[in-house]
């Protein structure tokens, strides 16, 4: 499975959001102060789901791949399983 380490860019409209924010009495300045440091916050914390959706599927390949490995040890360590598994399923008598 290819992957990309860079996560996709979440946008946010800091021209809207400083409008809204002057209609709502804040000034020039403050409206722009307000709008930079939530910019600076999405683009540093927020992730979008197609992310999170990938580092999951990424993270459950990892981990069945692991339980595989696991039950081949278990297996390969003790052949009285193979006969137990046989008298379960009758493959092996």
């Amino acid at each position: 499975m290819l992957y990309n380490k860079t996560m996709a860019s979440i946008t946010f409209d800091t021209h809207t959001y400083v409008k809204k924010l002057k209609a709502v009495g804040f000034t020039e300045e403050q409206a722009e102060v307000q709008a930079n440091a939530l910019a600076e916050l999405s683009d540093e914390r927020l992730v979008t789901r197609e992310y999170l959706d990938m580092r999951l599927s990424l993270l459950e390949s990892r981990l069945n791949f692991k339980f595989i490995i696991v039950i081949a040890a278990i297996f390969l360590s003790n052949p009285k399983i193979f006969d137990f598994i046989g008298k379960i399923f009758s493959f092996v008598k």
